[in-house]
């Protein structure tokens, strides 16, 4: 323990150090009313290296300016200090079947924003109070999303969460019951008009919209199968960005190949939620997924938040030895942070992936880390490190500083600087010499509170 000195007109109550983890609380347990903190001996991230410094919390924001009372100094020993982590697509913060489990998780992880891209809005309005406050998680939810007829992802909704999600909580499910709550079928600007106070009634943070082989839509069934995915019409999509920007809303739409990027792009939405290349069904499909100097310069002038979803594809069934588990399935703990095996397929359309994310970074589009299907946003995070898209430094700036920020755009979060949020997390080791360091987390706070302490 080091000396603490009271120096002139601070009152110093309760000195501790950041050590072994203890075990952790419930959320509902932690305390309601931050205290006034003095952190001392950390190495704080400065969006370049880690800088010995010391932080005050004064109202849950950072400041370097002592306050006139101190209700406890930490001492963080070294450790190395950082922004908390994104989770940029994900669909499992839901209902309140899991809702406990999926936020200590999310917590341990380090993982304190997420978004939520594909929900059904009368269960997320079950567990709003649950979130979006200093002791949990802050998340936002799309409500539904907008495809055709038939389209994705109506077959993985009728045809397989009915059963392996849904039933085991609802009961028995009609066939249709999902259309209006977890998709909207849209197929004209007539349908638009007619179902968009349908949309905005479950008060979406934003619209989600899906784009799939958009390029063949006039020549293909719009029915979607589990492996041939369609979407929307590409035509209708700048009418709903027109109404939803109208709204007040940004637009996330989800893509698959280079096509439907481009078209997205095209019409004015704001997020691509998939990296080209994420899913390839077939082999002759990775060839078009690869993006052209032209796609990143448009997607980087259009300040286009382009989400990387590596790891998606792999956890699918057709990708998965584990084809038990849904691909929306999170309710154990198994294969957590996976380390994948790639079929020569997989590898191609990785080396896709890993060529379209160097060329959207070094044309300075705007990228943010999200995993679509594991448990939280680290396993997608550690697959990057192992594709070596990234070098370390870029990699954990990406995570804790670009993606906060693309899920929360107006908050002062993603930086340990004066003013922003007091929410960082301490950890073991440094991540830029040693990314795996990001797993080792001795102590997290947010808002000021201190979280499974």
């Amino acid at each position: 323990m080091r000396t603490f000195v009271c120096l002139k007109g601070l009152v110093l109550v309760g000195v501790s150090c950041v050590g072994v983890p203890t075990p952790s609380v419930a959320v509902s347990e932690q305390n309601a009313t931050a205290k006034q903190y003095q952190f001392t001996n950390g190495r704080w991230f400065d969006g370049e290296e880690f800088r010995h410094d010391t932080f005050y919390v004064v109202d849950g924001l950072l400041t370097r300016t002592a306050p006139a009372h101190v209700d406890e100094v930490v001492d963080l020993r070294d450790g190395f200090v950082v922004p908390p982590f994104g989770e940029a697509h994900n669909h499992n913060v839901e209902g309140p079947w899991n809702i406990d489990a999926v936020v200590r998780r999310y917590l341990e992880d380090g993982v304190f924003y997420v978004k939520i891209p594909g929900n059904i809005g009368e269960f997320t309005d079950r567990i709003r109070s649950r979130v979006n406050v200093p002791t949990s998680i802050d998340v936002v939810f799309s409500n539904g999303g907008l495809t055709a007829t038939g389209g994705h992802p109506e077959p993985l909704y009728e045809e397989m969460l009915s059963g392996s999600r849904y039933a085991p909580i609802l009961g028995p499910i009609a066939k249709g019951w999902f259309n209006n709550r977890a998709y909207f079928s849209v197929d004209s600007e007539h349908d638009l008009v007619e179902k968009w106070k349908l949309i905005l009634s479950g008060k979406p943070d934003f619209i989600k919209i899906f784009l799939a082989h958009s390029e063949d839509f006039e020549h293909r069934t719009p029915a979607s199968t589990l492996n041939a995915h369609s979407g929307l019409n590409p035509n209708l999509v700048p009418a709903i960005v027109r109404k939803a920007h109208g709204a007040g809303l940004r637009v996330s739409s989800h893509v698959e190949t280079a096509e439907d990027f481009r078209r997205a792009i095209d019409a004015g939405v704001d997020e691509i939620t998939h990296l080209p290349g994420w899913w390839t069904s077939a082999p002759q499909n990775i060839a078009s997924a690869r993006l052209t100097d032209e796609d990143a310069d448009r997607a980087a002038s259009g300040r286009v938040v382009i989400i990387t979803t590596t790891i998606a594809g792999s956890l699918m069934p057709a990708h998965r030895e584990h084809a038990a588990e849904d691909p929306h399935h999170h309710g154990g703990g198994v294969h957590r942070h996976p380390s994948l095996h790639h079929s020569d397929g997989d590898a191609s359309a990785r080396d896709v992936m890993k060529a379209n994310l160097r060329l959207l970074h070094r044309k300075g589009a705007q990228l943010a880390i999200g995993s679509d299907h594991a448990e939280t946003s680290v396993a997608e995070a550690l697959h990057l490190r192992e594709l070596g898209a990234f070098d370390n430094l870029t990699l954990l700036k990406l995570w804790c500083e670009s993606t906060p920020k693309a899920i929360f755009m107006g908050r002062r979060i993603g930086r340990l600087q004066e003013g922003y949020e007091a929410s960082f997390l301490v950890l073991a080791g440094n991540p830029i010499e040693r990314f795996d360091h990001v797993t080792k987390i001795l102590f997290r706070v947010k808002q000021g509170h201190v979280l499974m302490r």
